[in-house]
């Protein structure tokens, strides 16, 4: 790896130089086994991996174990979820073009097309896009979309823990807000900084996942750029089922193995090859679940309670010209 430091970097967000302060100095990939910083913005909370990792290198952190299915027994569940989301936003009879940003195993695009949707996608798995193209729906690469843009605007746009993965996420919201129609919403979710779950866990907890998430945002960044790339922000939630969960049943199993993410990739297609596991970290995993997931539930439970959830969605449209406040850091 040969990236320049975040230091010598102007912040995504502010352009800040010389501003940033150590958030947690060491975090472990648990797929490459390397060790990266996380970097904090002091002019503006904004927070990203140190080093920050270009798009001319981060293929080589998205093996083919990460690319399968990740959620193979929530997916189902993450799918009604999101497609609730955008109709609630809408109207439930509404209808139009959605457009899917990272789509991902493209199973989110396949149902709302179903549900009667023009759906069009983008992915940086070839062989995810042809899938879809075969299934009648319009898919591109990331750089093909944001070169060409599509030919009619969405009536959503979705992105789904997409944000958190690219080189300059500012850039992408505006580009998305030059493609939605001026009634239209824009859905994002990240995981949230700012959550119990990040607290409490620190370098351990799971939805760190540097180097791939780049940028790490709480309610107060998210809003900042969500803001100066031209939406308002109509509804946000803390509340993930799904991720919230297994995230703080894998964060704290973290705390206790050699490696992270044992229990995950034993469990998910992900994982099914890797055998690189220790014995320990196998035994430790599986014979703490029961013990840790009871402690859980009532965590989990809390932190939606206190709007703290692990994972952040948002909801915005197009911004008036005057724009709309922009929350205080940590709220």
């Amino acid at each position: 790896m040969d990236e320049p430091a975040t230091s010598t970097l102007a912040c995504e967000l502010c352009g800040a130089t010389d501003a940033w302060t150590t958030h947690l100095p060491r975090v472990v990939d648990y797929i490459s086994d390397e060790t990266f910083a996380i970097r904090r913005c002091s002019c503006c909370g904004l927070c990203v991996t140190d080093p920050l990792v270009g798009d001319a290198s981060i293929a080589a952190y998205y093996p083919a174990r990460y690319r399968v299915d990740r959620q193979k027994y929530s997916g189902g569940l993450r799918v009604e979820l999101r497609a609730g989301d955008v109709q609630g936003a809408l109207g439930r009879g509404r209808r139009g073009r959605l457009l899917d940003l990272g789509c991902g195993t493209g199973a989110f695009a396949v149902a709302m097309k179903g549900r009667g949707w023009d759906v069009a996608v983008t992915e940086i798995n070839d062989t995810v896009l042809d899938r879809l193209r075969g299934a009648g729906i319009e898919a591109k690469r990331p750089d093909e979309a944001m070169r060409d843009g599509f030919a009619t605007p969405f009536d959503a746009i979705t992105c789904w823990h997409v944000l958190e993965h690219v080189e300059h996420p500012l850039e992408l919201a505006k580009w998305a807000r030059r493609h939605l129609q001026p009634d239209g919403v824009f859905q994002v979710t990240v995981p949230s900084l700012a959550s119990w779950q990040a607290r409490v866990f620190g370098a351990s907890w799971m939805h760190l996942d540097p180097p791939r998430h780049r940028y790490h945002f709480t309610p107060g960044t998210l809003a900042r750029l969500l803001i100066d790339a031209g939406f308002q922000i109509v509804d946000s939630s803390s509340f993930a089922f799904e991720y919230d969960l297994f995230g703080a049943l894998q964060s704290a199993l973290n705390g206790v193995c050699t490696r992270p993410n044992v229990l995950f990739e034993k469990v998910s297609a992900a994982g099914a090859a890797h055998t690189t596991f220790s014995t320990r970290d196998v035994v430790l995993s599986y014979a703490l679940t029961p013990l840790i997931s009871t402690a859980t539930i009532p965590f989990c439970l809390a932190s939606w309670l206190a709007a703290r959830g692990a994972t952040l969605t948002v909801t915005a449209r197009p911004a008036p010209a005057a724009g709309n406040e922009i929350p205080k850091e940590g709220s």
